[in-house]
């Protein structure tokens, strides 16, 4: 496979039949002269779009009915003769032109409707149309074929470097007269949503290995990526697939800033290459005229970097095909930053003791994203750096590992865990993670009895003097309830208060919630046996939902009880991000430290002020002998000492983002 280039730009292209002189502006050495004002290597570019049009001479597809020059091959050799990747984009999932008139084409649900996304299927053209409205398309019979076509064309007609096939995955379940029929041969129950669901992702995976066979008879090294299948979630058979991985985030408008590290130490469990996508705009894709500051996308660049992430920020292309130079000025400002220190973070390899099982399997997606996003956001946030493994993965390496919060485990996926506890790990359960998948059973020894959920949708946490350090000791609302376990062997670290009663219109006090109880609960809010700790209430999901400090001070209290010898430690602000990664060929690690507060504004996040920190202490807990820990950035060298095997230094100055190497 060619290696995935650093510093990419996703040029979307999605023109209507209205627009005119499609591609008559375009002008190679225009084209060229912004990647170079971008500093750009690799560029996505269009071969067909959501509107069905193809920007090539096709014979399998539709030429745009205004296009004006073979703009996809001229893009192609402009690229290459400047020494620029260019893999090419083709629509899958939506293609509107496509869907009107095949409607066989289109994927259906049980009663045969068309599937949509924010799509009014009664609208008239005059009906103003919502923003990312689309019919769902299913890549079977006669579409898949076509799909198929336009790859052997494109793979014929061009030198490709690869293929980024778009909107894969979509509705879960297809009921369309193909996959009907194919079901039906297979004699699968139609009533039965499993059996439904796994033969739409058997479709999916059957169309990606066709497409990739298709690809690599005339471009081996090609690579083929098939977004929507590199998620937390996503089927081990569909990542398989996939030769590389693209995290499109954007995180002003998906998610946030918190979204991406964790996806990226998820992921790259797989050993593929990986990327980061953002995108230029100040909202998200489809935004014409719409521009990030370059403040924004250094920042954004850096934090990629960070995480062992290529780059990649997406922009699109007017229809005349004039590149905007405005576009990749702001772009170079990030990328001109990233030639500095790619060869600080990419290919790295994180370096941590601390780790999160995600617990993200078919069927547990949605709940347990909530309850790993909010404990990733706590980490985070207090700069503890960690890694995301799945049950089954070696531990060995970690002095804690931390369950989330959802129910994911069985007594066979949770032994390996009783195991590391038993030859010296430690354990930081979350609510339901205790509790046995498939049966209302403990499955860890955390010295309590399970007494069943919670009777109540609202309860309150008195925390004891060692988990309450620095917090307050008065009973505080916890916005989900805590499953009821009742203290035997282990040592009770809070107590629970209950409400007196749910609040209904029969029964209700004040404006929100109902007082506690003053007497405690049978049911403790918190355990400690041994080496596990064991918080009763879903902290992370609580966090992701409401962002309570309270919450996450209780769990970073709890989490510190057991985590004792971090590799790394700073004190930053919340929106302070530091990761700590190591590359034993150039011997050396290196810490990344970030810091550019996030502003919410409107439905966006802005990173606008990116105010400096000062003296900003590190500590790294290392087997080697350090000779020298320096600023790669401005050269300079700084002061160290080692105390019982950490090495402390202080840096002068953090904006944004700052390196620290250290070499041995």
């Amino acid at each position: 496979m060619q290696p995935l280039r650093s510093r990419q730009v996703h040029l979307d292209f999605h023109t209507s039949e209205l627009m005119p002189n499609v591609g008559s502006a375009f002008d190679a050495k225009q084209f060229q002269k912004a990647l170079k004002l971008g500093h750009v290597n690799s560029i996505t570019i269009f071969a067909k779009c959501h509107h069905s049009w193809s920007y090539y001479p096709t014979q399998a597809g539709m030429v745009h009915p205004t296009l004006k020059t073979d703009l996809l091959g001229r893009q192609i050799q402009a690229c290459h003769d400047i020494n620029v990747r260019c893999p090419i984009y083709v629509t899958v999932g939506w293609s509107a032109n496509d869907a009107e008139m095949h409607p066989e084409w289109c994927a259906r649900k049980q009663d045969g409707t068309i599937a949509t996304v924010n799509f009014d299927l009664e609208a008239t053209p005059e009906t103003p149309k919502p923003i990312v409205s689309w019919k769902f398309l299913c890549p079977s019979g006669t579409y898949r074929k076509l799909i198929l076509a336009q790859t052997r064309e494109l793979c014929t007609a061009y030198e490709v470097d690869g293929l980024f096939y778009d909107i894969c995955f979509g509705p879960a379940t297809c009921y369309c007269e193909t996959c009907r029929a194919g079901m039906a041969k297979q004699g699968l129950d139609l009533e039965s949503e499993t059996a439904v669901k796994a033969y739409t992702r058997h479709k999916w995976v059957d169309f990606m290995r066709a497409c990739r066979a298709v690809i690599h008879e005339r471009h081996p090294e090609a690579t083929a990526f098939f977004n929507g299948g590199a998620n937390l979630g996503t089927p081990q058979d569909v990542l398989d697939q996939q030769t590389h991985l693209e995290l499109e985030d954007l995180p002003t408008t998906w998610g946030g800033y918190d979204k991406f590290p964790m996806r990226a130490r998820a992921l790259r469990r797989q050993g593929k290459p990986y990327l980061a996508m953002s995108g230029k705009f100040h909202t998200m894709w489809g935004e014409f005229g719409g521009f990030k500051h370059p403040d924004a996308i250094r920042y954004e660049a850096a934090a990629m970097v960070a995480y062992g992430a290529s780059c990649s920020f997406g922009d699109q292309l007017h229809p005349s095909g004039a590149m905007d130079l405005d576009t990749y000025r702001n772009i170079g400002v990030g990328y001109g930053y990233v030639r500095k220190i790619e060869a600080y973070g990419l290919g790295a390899a994180p370096l941590t003791n601390l780790a999160m099982v995600a617990g993200m399997g078919p069927g547990r997606a949605t709940d347990a994203l909530a309850h790993a996003e909010g404990v990733a956001s706590m980490l985070l946030e207090a700069q503890r750096d960690f890694d995301v493994v799945e049950p089954g993965d070696d531990l060995s390496r970690f002095q804690t590992v931390i369950l989330p919060g959802s129910r994911f485990l069985t007594v066979e996926s949770a032994a390996p865990l009783s195991d590391y506890v038993r030859r010296g790990g430690s354990l930081l359960v979350l609510g339901e993670s205790a509790l046995d998948r498939e049966a209302d059973t403990l499955l860890f020894d955390i010295g309590g009895e399970y007494l069943g959920p919670a009777q109540y949708k609202e309860d309150y946490l008195a925390l004891g003097p060692t988990l309450g350090k620095g917090l307050v000791r008065s009973p505080f609302l916890n916005y989900a309830a805590a499953l009821r376990v009742k203290p035997a062997s282990g040592r009770s670290l809070a107590a629970i208060h209950e409400p007196h009663f749910d609040r209904t219109y029969g029964h209700y006090c004040s404006h929100q919630n109902t007082p506690n109880r003053l007497e405690p609960a049978d049911h403790a809010g918190a355990l400690r046996k041994g080496r596990i700790v064991f918080l009763a209430h879903a902290l992370g999901k609580m966090y992701h939902e409401h962002g309570a400090r309270l919450h996450r001070d209780v769990f970073i209290n709890a989490l510190d009880l057991l985590y004792t010898q971090p590799l790394l430690r700073t004190d930053m602000p919340s929106a302070g991000r530091a990761t700590l990664v190591t590359q034993p060929r150039r011997k050396r690690h290196v810490v990344h430290l970030l810091y550019a507060p996030p502003l919410k504004r409107g439905r966006c996040l802005v990173i606008e002020d990116t105010p400096p920190l000062f003296d900003v202490p590190v500590a790294v807990r290392i087997p080697e002998t350090i000779r020298a820990v320096r600023l790669p950035l401005t050269g300079e060298s700084l002061p160290f000492r080692m105390v019982e095997g950490v090495l402390e230094t202080v840096v002068p100055q953090v904006r944004a983002h700052q390196m620290l190497v250290l070499e041995w």
